[in-house]
């Protein structure tokens, strides 16, 4: 295992993240995204970035834009694979038809990947590292615990049900599998959910979750008005790319696996964060008998060899980091 590789989506969470470390580990790091000048004030003054960074601009959209980025590389991971939730006219994703559904929100993320991958097939590379989502293992029925190998989202069924946006990533990782077996490549697929902890690009503290935090601290609201009846699943953001970077540096991992520390009902996380920081403005707790949070079977993940945090350490870090931020 040599040390070149390639990142698509280094601006993004997780590709950042991976950069990072990697420049860490003394990699050697090509990070390619559609605007590097929105990103290189922070990326190139990371630790080792200097010496071993170089970043380009490439748009997934267009084939052979990334030939340039994975030339003279050893591996590629594949982290701009950002979930889309709304057509570009901004219709939201759930209220598209299958022709639409497909067309604008499935195929550019899939054609945007199997691009990518052709960029890094063609430069020789045989490694490849892919983000996902756990939203292509959700098979019907529901099981009390899932795995990688034999658990996946029904594509077809995701549409009918107008979820668009989590069909991509089964489509993905399917037609990205088929394309690797195609060409002898090694391909990797982790499967993160919430991620939350310490940013790389501070304007990832204000998405998502973390985004909810900030308001929290503030006194505002954050994503729900009661907690719902439901679980999230979620690791620290530095777990996630240490897993990454384990599955690349691996002799033989190959597949998908679990990017996540555990799930916990909504309930619980407000709880663990009132205690963190009893002065957040938190929501109602939900009322009545509890569902039982998502159960995963960790036995691939594990063959990883990367310590997860818990949860309570990654709302911790995540609270600080927003409060160290604001």
């Amino acid at each position: 295992m040599t040390n070149r590789i390639a990142i698509a989506g280094a601006s993004g969470l997780v590709g950042a993240n991976i950069l990072k470390s990697a420049l860490e580990r003394g990699y050697v790091v090509r990070g390619a995204m559609r605007q590097p000048q929105k990103a290189a004030a922070v990326l190139e003054n990371l630790p080792g970035a200097a010496e071993r960074l170089t970043l380009f601009s490439a748009n997934m959209d267009e084939a052979g834009a990334f030939d340039e980025a994975v030339e003279d590389v050893d591996g590629v991971f594949i982290a701009c694979l950002i979930p889309v939730y709304r057509a570009p006219d901004g219709t939201p994703a759930t209220e598209l038809d299958d022709q639409r559904g497909f067309r604008e929100i499935i195929n550019p993320t899939v054609n945007g990947c199997l691009n990518i991958m052709r960029s890094a097939i063609r430069a020789g590379v045989r490694d490849i590292v892919i983000c996902s989502s756990t939203s292509s293992t959700n098979p019907i029925p529901a099981v009390a615990v899932k795995n990688e190998v034999d658990h996946w989202s029904d594509a077809d069924a995701q549409c009918a049900a107008k979820k668009y946006t989590s069909a991509t990533k089964t489509v993905m990782e399917k037609a990205a599998m088929e394309l690797a077996a195609a060409h002898g490549v090694r391909l990797r697929i982790l499967l993160p959910t919430l991620m939350l902890g310490p940013m790389v690009l501070p304007a990832h503290g204000e998405e998502g979750f973390m985004g909810a935090i900030r308001r929290m601290l503030r006194g505002e609201k954050g994503r729900h008005d009661t907690a719902p009846n439901d679980s999230t699943s979620m690791a620290h953001v530095e777990d996630v790319a240490a897993l990454f970077l384990a599955a690349y540096e691996s002799p033989t991992a190959e597949g998908r696996y679990y990017a996540v520390k555990q799930s916990w009902h909504w309930n619980d996380i407000y709880r663990a964060l009132g205690e963190i920081e009893p002065g957040m403005k938190l929501p109602q707790l939900f009322e009545g008998e509890q569902t039982t949070p998502t159960g995963f079977d960790f036995t691939r993940r594990d063959s990883l060899g990367v310590a997860m945090r818990g949860l309570p350490e990654i709302l911790g870090d995540a609270v600080n980091w927003v409060k160290a931020n604001m």
